[in-house]
């Protein structure tokens, strides 16, 4: 029986979202050999854009994957969606059919037997957990997980230390009196929620591009 599971962050582009999945991967219907798990990413801003996806595991995924209901499987489901609104692949819409997305060896490197979302720079971690702790803290200023290793696989996979860099990272932004630390979270502080505006700008330029893509498509 299908369990909901969530995860709630950011793209690297600067979109807040929540990804509800209804886990774990299962068999497709029809018979056929694929398995899959469905799900809706939402645009976590208050609003009601999403894309309902159904992520496709394909075999070679599948063999390397140590289960198909583990945490791994589900890092690897949560970062295909947001690679695929990354690269502009998914529509966020008020309405719509399921958007298939395939979970495939396009974030697998065979060679180095490793999976491959982004590999991002110091100054780009800094700003992906500012905006985290942001976004995913919401008004009442949660705390936020910063060594997530879900965010970790999706960063950079090939880096081990990604969980530390983004802790490290997050250390820098208390330095600058942007969040407060308690163990491996952060909170925001008035200072960070001073830059409203700026990430508001970030997301709304990220989702006008993405718009904009759709709609050169359909002409």
């Amino acid at each position: 029986m299908a369990n909901e599971k969530i995860y709630q962050g950011v793209t690297l582009n600067g979109l807040p979202v929540r990804v509800e999945l209804e886990w774990p991967f299962h068999r497709s219907e029809g018979g056929s050999d694929w398995y899959v798990v469905h799900g809706r990413l939402w645009l976590a801003d208050g609003g009601d854009l999403h894309a309902d996806v159904a992520l496709n595991l394909s075999q070679s995924i599948n063999e390397v994957l140590p289960s198909r209901d583990g945490e791994l499987s589900f890092q690897v489901a949560v970062n295909t969606a947001r690679k695929a609104l990354d690269d502009k692949q998914l529509q966020l819409l008020k309405s719509g059919k399921r958007q298939p997305v395939s979970v495939s060896s396009r974030c697998y490197s065979l060679r180095r037997q490793q999976f491959t979302f982004w590999h991002v720079g110091e100054a780009e971690l800094e700003e992906f957990v500012a905006r985290k702790v942001f976004w995913a803290g919401g008004v009442e200023w949660r705390p936020v997980l910063i060594g997530d290793p879900c965010d970790a696989l999706y960063l950079d996979a090939a880096d081990e230390q990604m969980k530390d860099k983004l802790r490290v990272a997050a250390t820098k932004l208390a330095g600058q009196g942007l969040v407060r630390l308690t163990g491996d979270s952060a909170r925001a502080t008035e200072a960070l929620v001073n830059r409203a505006d700026e990430f508001r700008r970030a997301k709304e330029k990220t989702l006008d591009e993405l718009h904009s893509k759709h709609a050169f498509e359909r002409t």
